[in-house]
């Protein structure tokens, strides 16, 4: 998944791809326990074994949602939070294509993989399927080629333990409490995470960024490498500067003749009865509509950065 982006970045960061429980190289869960908690747990598990005191956490698709509660779970050990096309929900047509392509004919000649993968995703070469084919895939003892993560994903409901219990509404909570500096990555032409939910996701986050990354579709990373490792160590860069998040917009600016005002209203104090509280209120009143108006313009220039 992100051979690519490795290869553009490794001369700039230490990364260490985790395969994750079931998936690629690494074991299959004896118990079929593949629920989020125990993804987080072999995170955490690898990071105490790596002495990694705080990193930079990137996730897609399921890894992200991993990511997403492993940073709830130890906020201090991330610094940053990469989400590549992720969020609370998912749109139902994408997740169907998934699982009609991974739940598939089981075991295959090579080729036949590498032609059902390239009818999937026609945005990549027939050489680049073909070599992340090869890392997808294991050869048998029939001659014929079988995928790698655990076949009992493919069983149907009831066969391994997966995903989290977590509502809706707990998941967005996750995603909006989420501490380090998140970038939100979406695929222009993703049939998974919408420009809709994107938007929102990002917009509730404290601190996130959203990039929209053109040609790409779910599988960011190898659609568009220049473009997904480039927002990536802008994004980082930022991060480092102290630049980021970005800058709220001007405090409200308050009036020269404030003092003025302050004066002439005392002034009145004397003269009228009951001045003071319609001071107050007429202050009271001036406060709010500058709040409503700051408020605004903090709105207008999420929307009209969202927008570009």
């Amino acid at each position: 998944m992100f051979d690519e982006f490795g290869q553009r970045a490794a001369d700039r960061y230490r990364l260490i791809n985790l395969d994750q429980r079931g998936h690629g190289d690494s074991e299959w869960s004896p118990d079929g326990d593949y629920t989020r908690e125990a993804f987080v747990a072999d995170v955490e598990a690898v990071r105490e074994q790596l002495g990694l005191e705080q990193f930079i956490l990137m996730g897609h698709s399921m890894g992200g949602l991993n990511a997403v509660e492993y940073t709830f779970q130890h906020p201090d050990r991330v610094s940053a939070l990469v989400l590549v096309d992720v969020g609370p929900e998912a749109a139902k047509e994408g997740v169907d294509n998934i699982m009609r392509f991974t739940r598939g004919p089981d075991e295959l000649d090579f080729d036949e993989f590498v032609q059902n993968a390239m009818r999937f995703n026609t945005r990549r070469t027939e050489e680049n399927i073909r070599e992340r084919m090869r890392h997808r895939l294991r050869p048998l003892e029939n001659g014929k080629w079988t995928w790698k993560f655990d076949k009992r994903f493919r069983e149907g409901e009831g066969a391994v333990r997966s995903g989290s219990q977590l509502s809706s509404d707990e998941l967005w909570r996750r995603f909006r409490e989420l501490a380090p500096p998140v970038l939100l990555i979406r695929g222009e032409q993703s049939d998974i995470l919408s420009q809709e939910v994107a938007e929102r996701t990002a917009g509730e986050i404290p601190s996130a960024r959203l990039v929209v990354v053109p040609g790409a579709g779910h599988s960011v990373p190898g659609d568009n490498p220049d473009g997904f490792t480039s927002a990536i160590t802008t994004f980082l860069a930022d991060v480092d500067e102290g630049s980021f998040p970005e800058p709220d917009a001007e405090p409200i600016p308050i009036p020269e003749d404030i003092e003025e005002m302050r004066r002439d209203w005392r002034e009145r104090e004397r003269r009228f009865p009951g001045m003071p509280l319609i001071a107050g209120v007429a202050v009271g009143l001036a406060a709010v509509a500058a709040a409503a108006a700051f408020l605004f313009s903090r709105f207008r220039r999420r929307q009209g950065s969202d927008e570009a």
